[in-house]
């Protein structure tokens, strides 16, 4: 019950978006944009977003891509024991899960954004 709460809290966070008003010019009475200006800036081509996710996402691919380089050498120098051998499959389990979460983060925000600007 403590999670459906936690849940329910966290989608009603999420979920609800406040009404964002178009501005129209008097004359022509016409929507002059689609998102406010604070908005538009943030999602622009050379916005705060697009500088972070230009940072953030390689950053996390290649430490993905590290682990799985890494799991593959604990693979190779487990030597047979079925201790090691196992450790390295989670590590390899846990790095490419991340790798397909990353990507699919990326794909998913890029549809955002275009839907959004």
């Amino acid at each position: 019950m403590k999670i459906f709460k936690s849940l329910l809290t966290l989608s009603s966070v999420f979920l609800s978006s406040p009404v964002l008003a178009a501005q129209s010019d008097p004359m022509e009475g016409t929507p002059s944009s689609s998102l406010p200006p604070k908005l538009s800036a943030l999602f622009a081509e050379s916005g705060i977003l697009d500088r972070i996710f230009a940072i953030i996402f390689p950053l996390a691919g290649l430490i993905c891509v590290v682990f799985i380089i890494i799991a593959g050498y604990m693979w190779m120098s487990a030597a047979g024991d079925p201790s090691k051998i196992k450790t390295a499959q989670g590590t390899l389990t846990w790095a490419i899960i991340g790798l397909v979460v990353v990507l699919l983060t990326v794909a998913i925000l890029q549809v955002i954004i275009k839907f959004i600007s």
